[in-house]
């Protein structure tokens, strides 16, 4: 079976910074990772190479990323282009001249790696980046019964045409499941388009969903496509969807009735050839009831609904997904001796997690970067939410050891870090995360 380090990446960047940071991160996960700030040195650093996929910032200082595309794919690269958010339209160009996906900035890293196993790998979740728990699944951690009966249900429902809900409270994994629907279907191949309805002002939404045409409105100087059309036949994820407006709403309604929507300005129907997934944090029921979300777009969303419940209501899956973050961030920063103690995980079972599945990898991945790697990771280790009052004893007692020292070094940093046993840096962490001032 291949393995990451078998593939080559290409990324073309003329920001230094965005470079240098996704070679960083698929390097770790063992990409061989190749860098050009301009198209003509992704040209010469192609030349004469196997470049399994390459990722291409639209804007070069010496042309267009789509003016790469015809070389690259010339040599069987997979491209997929990196835009910014007023250039949607560009991208969508971009991928009708061969594109296979677009990112718009600003994106996590983890995408990349994500969009990297995909291509390079067909769609299969590969080497040390896959979950804890079946490989095979691709990704996902379903150790508690919940999980697995709803990642059994959801294959069932993969390539169906029917819209498909995701419920659940902020940060339990909607967006990763709707991925993993999206990767596994038919529509595999075309892209996944997220938008964060909550996150696009109401009265640009229209426009970004459906496109407009030019003269649609003062300053629409171009006709733009929208990200239904960008879809293409691939999944329109509408994360937060409780948010939409009720105008909004009823055009949703319309797209998913007649299978066609009509951009901002225009009579033209466009037909809608991709499926449509949601999801929410909010009750919906309740926001029907106080008249702010439609009940007939609601029963049209609902074709098929999936609740996934918070993470203290499945604590099976904490410790599969603590090795999986660990695994992940271990290789990220290179710090291969980090573990977790088992009086460390015995506490993070047990806490409430109000953040769910993000709040634990955030927790993970704050705890592996701080690490100095000269004992395993301690509760304490942890940045958690919570007040003074409320943290266990063995956080208090490490509290009441770093003001001690401080006091004794007469509050001088450097002093007390050494006095405790740990760098500066350290120490100014625990500081903050304790509130000492």
């Amino acid at each position: 079976m291949p393995e990451r380090g078998d593939f080559t990446v290409l990324i073309v960047d003329d920001e230094e910074g965005m470079r240098l940071g996704l070679k960083k991160t698929l390097s770790l996960e063992g990409y061989r990772v190749l860098t050009a700030a301009t198209a003509a040195e992704a040209r010469e650093a192609a030349r004469g190479r196997r470049v399994h996929c390459a990722f291409v910032d639209l804007k070069l200082p010496d042309g267009s990323g789509t003016e790469l595309l015809a070389a690259l794919r010339a040599g069987e690269s997979a491209v997929v282009i990196i835009t910014a958010y007023a250039t949607v339209d560009t991208a969508v160009r971009a991928m009708k001249l061969g594109a296979v996906d677009y990112l718009q900035k600003p994106f996590d890293n983890q995408d990349i790696v994500t969009l990297a196993d995909r291509l390079c790998f067909g769609g299969r979740s590969q080497g040390a980046g896959s979950e804890a728990g079946e490989a095979p699944d691709g990704g996902l951690v379903a150790d508690s019964p919940e999980m697995k009966r709803i990642v059994s249900t959801l294959r069932k429902v993969m390539d169906s045409e029917i819209p498909l809900l995701l419920q659940g409270e902020s940060g339990t994994g909607k967006e990763m499941l709707a991925r993993y629907v999206h990767a596994r279907s038919r529509r595999g191949g075309s892209p996944f388009v997220a938008i964060n309805c909550a996150a696009i002002p109401p009265e640009l939404l229209e426009s970004e969903l459906f496109g407009h045409e030019k003269g649609a409105y003062t300053g629409a100087h171009v006709s733009t496509t929208g990200r239904f059309e960008a879809a293409g036949e691939g999944t329109i994820f509408l994360d937060e969807i409780g948010e939409l407006g009720l105008n909004l709403q009823v055009k949703l309604l319309r797209a998913l009735e007649e299978r066609s929507f009509e951009p901002v300005g225009s009579a033209r129907p466009v037909p809608l050839r991709a499926r449509i997934m949601g999801s929410t944090n909010c009750d919906l029921a309740a926001l029907i009831r106080e008249k702010r979300f439609r009940l007939d777009l609601y029963y049209r969303l609902k074709g098929f609904a999936v609740t996934i419940p918070p993470l203290r209501e499945r604590r099976e899956d904490i410790e599969p997904l603590l090795a999986h973050f660990l695994e992940r961030y271990r290789r990220r920063y290179g710090k291969a001796g980090v573990e977790i103690s088992r009086e460390a995980v015995r506490y993070l079972k047990g806490y409430p997690w109000p953040g769910n599945v993000r709040e634990l990898k955030n927790a993970v991945e704050s705890a592996v970067l701080l690490s100095e790697q000269t004992r395993p990771l301690l509760p304490q280790d942890f940045l958690l939410e919570g007040p003074v009052e409320s943290l266990p004893e063995l956080w208090r007692q490490e509290r009441d050891a770093i003001i001690e020292a401080l006091h004794r070094a007469g509050f001088n940093r450097s002093v007390a870090s050494r006095d405790l046993g740990m760098s500066r840096k350290t120490l100014y962490n625990k500081m903050k995360r304790y509130a000492i001032h």
